[in-house]
């Protein structure tokens, strides 16, 4: 799951998913995501039985832990609730007969754990008196899915070695590392405290944005990234993402200055934090060829 955190939700459902759900001869798979998803990121039908009718069956994309508890939420429980009910309620034309139909199955995917109480709450989402289902999908069940249907292009995607692989399923990799989670929580205890508390503060969209700017420190080594760059990591327009920046703005968590977008504020700590990571490494001489997994290991440790 390491690798699939480094994508941002909407990439990972369509460069990973949308072919492996193809290749387990799902009818009907399409990739739907984008600002007017309407709760969707891939959409595809079963077929009933014996009348052959279509069932769509819609999938929302999350990363890391779906938790719900007396202590707060993780992963935006009330935003992916939200994105529920909108997902009920999108209408699907089909082209050649203009019949407009509803799907009638949910399907809530992460890259983490969901919980008892999440379940519980996004259940509540289900169209009353209607024939609709929300069912699940966790990290046991996407590991599943690709080892099964995708593992081959899964490494040639990622650039795995086969070293790598063993590694990651004996559960190996981070002991390898002098720069790993428990180094940075134990030497940068506050910093990754005041990371966590500036995700929270986003909702998935701005996230994807500031995700790819994170991304970037990692390639490039630059705090800041280009709008051009942006819009090529997002796979998206500029008009599509123009609300989610102005709001990031009015946060003070980005400034914009002649094409070039940079941390600010307090999601300068997030910036911080990624610069740490690499100067940690490069000090403990492993940083050069694990660029992916300074990634994860940024993206694991703020979850």
């Amino acid at each position: 799951m390491a690798y699939l955190n480094t994508l941002n939700e909407h990439k990972m459902a369509k460069d990973i998913f949308v072919p492996i759900l193809k290749k387990m001869d799902l009818k009907g798979v399409k990739f739907t995501g984008g600002s007017d998803e309407q709760g969707i990121d891939i959409e595809y039908y079963e077929l009933s039985k014996p009348e052959r009718f279509k069932q769509y069956v819609g999938i929302q994309f999350k990363k890391g832990d779906i938790t719900y508890s007396a202590r707060g939420t993780n992963n935006s429980i009330k935003e992916i609730k939200n994105q529920a009910e909108e997902a009920f309620q999108k209408e699907i034309c089909s082209v050649n007969s203009g019949e407009v139909n509803y799907i009638s199955r949910l399907i809530v995917a992460t890259t983490g754990e969901i919980n008892e109480n999440a379940r519980k709450l996004i259940n509540k989402a289900k169209v009353k008196g209607e024939n609709t289902r929300i069912t699940y999908w966790d990290q046991e069940r996407l590991a599943e899915y690709i080892n099964e249907h995708w593992i081959d292009e899964f490494i040639n995607y990622f650039g795995i070695k086969l070293e790598e692989q063993q590694n990651e399923e004996e559960n190996n990799d981070e002991d390898e590392y002098i720069v790993n989670e428990n180094y940075l929580n134990e030497n940068y205890e506050k910093e990754v405290k005041k990371c966590r508390k500036v995700k929270k503060t986003m909702n998935s969209w701005q996230w994807e944005i500031i995700e790819a700017m994170i991304n970037n420190i990692f390639d490039t080594d630059y705090s800041s990234i280009s709008m051009s760059d942006l819009l090529m990591e997002l796979e998206s327009t500029e008009d599509n993402i123009r609300n989610e920046l102005l709001n990031l703005v009015q946060l003070k968590y980005i400034s914009l200055d002649e094409g070039e977008i940079y941390f600010d504020g307090n999601a300068s700590d997030l910036s911080k934090l990624a610069h740490i990571i690499i100067d940690e490494m490069v000090g403990a001489e492993e940083f050069e060829g694990n660029e992916e997994y300074a990634k994860s290991l940024f993206f694991e440790i703020i979850k």
